[in-house]
């Protein structure tokens, strides 16, 4: 079997030599064009550009302000004494029922148009039968959790 690689000078060579031979040829001719392929790889990834990469906003921290509705609020009442006094009062006060909880005993009201928040909430505190009246505090998915301590 003869080689006719080039740089070979044609000799013949045996099978038990051809794995060293194939080695050699391996080592002097595929190895530095592997290596210089890669060093020039490495020369145009290193390149560096003109281009300025914008970065994003930075993420803004939500810090923890107990928000609430501005028209919003809650009224909560006692079973026992019902419903029906806190239905009269807010006909009375022209407020809109957003959603009645029936599970807490409580409502979500909507204030009336010409009155405050705080006003409308100090009115419905008054009335008989409440136990509670709350913002509508909005809760967001990222606001930090701090525990509630309270002592009786």
């Amino acid at each position: 079997m003869y080689l006719l690689f080039s740089g070979c000078n044609m000799k013949k060579i045996q099978k038990r030599d051809f794995p060293s031979a194939m080695k050699y040829r391996i080592i002097k001719y595929v190895l530095p064009l592997v290596l210089i392929a890669h060093c020039a790889v490495l020369l145009m990834t290193s390149c560096k550009t003109k281009q300025t990469v914008e970065l994003p906003a930075p993420v803004q921290v939500h810090q923890y302000e107990p928000e609430h509705s501005p028209n919003v609020f809650l009224v909560m009442y006692d079973k026992e004494i019902g419903k029906e006094t806190l239905l009269k009062a807010i006909k009375e006060y022209k407020c809109e029922i957003i959603y009645d909880y029936d599970i807490i005993n409580g409502m979500a009201l909507k204030k009336p148009e010409d009155k405050t928040l705080e006003e409308t909430m100090q009115d419905f505190r008054l009335v008989k039968g409440v136990t509670t009246v709350e913002y509508d505090h909005i809760i967001r998915l990222t606001d930090p959790v701090k525990p509630r301590l309270e002592i009786e």
